[in-house]
């Protein structure tokens, strides 16, 4: 790898790069003098540019900087390199060096996540960790321009609202990103114009992964619409993040004022229905986004289905609790005139299984999009995982798969739309049951096949284009079945470790 090489440090701090960076950190308030600063540095160009560019600014403002490296150990060799890399830079720096090596797939798996929300689970713990271990004041991330608006994208392909549609914020807490308004391509020659070498990780152009397939294809199809389309997603999500805070601010004393009781540790809230019932629907879901943001810390995988559900819960009529339980071990109770909101320390589901009896259970887990190779999502709700698999017809047996629908299902892969939702039944859900013409409510087609009422709450559906395709362990949608003229298959399978499927 080549040796990093830069012209003198005057030439440096004259650059149009440096200058830009030093705006975006002083226009938002990410630091102030004599303050210390931990950079997480992967190898990668960004990263290394947001080292060098805020190195060079230490010496006007006497920032202390410290370099952090998460080791994902996906890569082997090329992980092990990038390591090294980093290490050897922060050494000719004469900078603080802290490293950690995680087992990224293994930490995806254990908790039924992505690589990438695994990778960025490690990664922020790991920066949280060694800046308070070390006392740095901030932690520095590399992300830039084009991150924020494939982060725009991404949310609005996902079925975001306003304050998803804000990207990726400048400041976050002790985590800053100096480089969020300045596109790759300055980088980019910031770091030829002074011979900086850096590390290139192929896996980001694995289009099998939605961000990158994101980046190399929609971006520069979009552009094609409109040069600027970076430019103009980056606007937009300036313009909702100022409307958001706004809007935050006016829910706020709203808020405060339905809060009948909260715990110290922030494990524990408690809302008034009766603050809650007359506000306007937009209101209640700002609220209740706000509520979940209290007592989980974050609304990583909280979506639209699940603020809906709690939504619906003040909605109802006083008399009786009900309850339901969200992503992140999140528990949500109405009980008469009180909306709790507590976050378990232990699974869900294991106070199911000591006996408490759930009245009401919601889930709801998206898979976006299907490749060439098998997709897995977990339900933490209901302790199953699904693997969904495509594959060519003549990879099947066709007698097999019309004599065998419990632990798996194959449907027919040009008849299924995506995004697909893998939630639980609601009323008044109906399906055609394979072999049948017309449609039938679920809730018959359970009381037909004996299926308790205690449990029909935690048998999962699978939904495409609004359709049901899947009451999972019991049949398929005769619109989604194998014909003679089926090409491509979809199998559908599920591994549960709970009672229920």
């Amino acid at each position: 790898m080549e040796q990093v090489k830069t012209s003198n440090s005057a030439a440096i701090s004259k650059h149009p790069f440096i200058r830009g960076v030093e705006r975006t950190i002083f226009a938002h308030g990410m630091l102030a003098a004599n303050q210390s600063v931990l950079v997480g540095v992967s190898g990668g160009p960004d990263s290394v540019a947001l080292l060098y560019v805020l190195l060079r600014l230490s010496a006007a403002y006497r920032w202390c900087l410290g370099v952090a490296h998460l080791n994902h150990g996906l890569r082997a060799q090329e992980s092990d390199a990038e390591a090294s890399f980093v290490k050897d830079l922060a050494k000719r720096l004469n900078l603080s060096y802290f490293y950690e090596i995680k087992d990224i797939h293994a930490m995806g798996m254990q908790k039924g996540i992505n690589l990438e929300e695994a990778g960025r689970n490690a990664r922020y713990d790991f920066f949280r960790k060694t800046a308070a271990k070390a006392g740095y004041d901030k932690i520095a991330v590399g992300h830039q321009q084009e991150d924020a608006a494939e982060q725009v994208l991404l949310n609005l392909l996902r079925g975001t609202g306003p304050t998803g549609l804000g990207g990726i914020d400048p400041l976050r807490g002790d985590v800053i990103r100096p480089l969020i308004e300045t596109p790759r391509m300055e980088i980019e020659r910031f770091l030829q114009d002074h011979k900086i070498s850096y590390c290139t990780d192929q896996s980001n152009r694995d289009i099998r992964f939605t961000r990158n397939h994101v980046r190399n294809c929609l971006i520069p199809e979009l552009q094609k619409y409109n040069p600027r389309i970076v430019e103009t997603l980056c606007r937009l999500s300036k313009v909702m993040r100022e409307e958001s805070d706004w809007i935050d601010n006016v829910v706020a004393p709203v808020y405060e004022d339905a809060v009948i009781g909260r715990d110290a540790g922030g494990c524990e809230l408690v809302l008034s229905v009766k603050h809650l019932y007359p506000l306007q629907t937009a209101a209640k879901r700002r609220i209740i986004r706000k509520a979940i943001l209290e007592v989980k810390g974050d609304l990583r995988r909280i979506e639209y289905q699940h603020i809906d559900a709690v939504a619906s819960m003040i909605e109802r009529e006083a008399g009786g609790a009900v309850q339901i339980h969200l992503p992140g071990r999140i528990l949500v109770m109405r009980n008469e005139d009180r909306l709790g909101f507590t976050r378990r320390k232990k699974s869900l589901r294991s106070f199911a299984a000591s006996g408490k009896k759930w009245a009401t259970v919601q889930f709801a887990h998206t898979l976006e999009r299907i490749g060439k190779t098998p997709e897995s999502v977990w339900i933490d709700e209901i302790s199953t995982r699904f693997v969904f698999n495509p594959l060519s017809i003549h990879d099947i047996d066709y007698d097999y798969v019309f004599n065998r629908q419990e632990q798996a299902a194959w449907v027919d892969l040009d008849r299924i739309k995506f995004p697909v939702i893998i939630r639980n039944p609601r009323p008044g859900d109906r399906f055609v049951p394979l072999g049948m013409r017309g449609t039938m409510k679920i809730k018959d087609f359970f009381i037909n096949n004996k299926v308790r009422p205690d449990k029909r709450g935690r048998i999962p559906v699978i939904e495409s284009g609004g359709q049901i395709i899947w009451v999972v362990g019991m049949r398929i949608d005769e619109r989604v079945k194998i014909t003679p003229k089926t090409e491509n298959v979809l199998k559908i399978s599920f591994f549960s470790t709970g009672k229920d499927l």
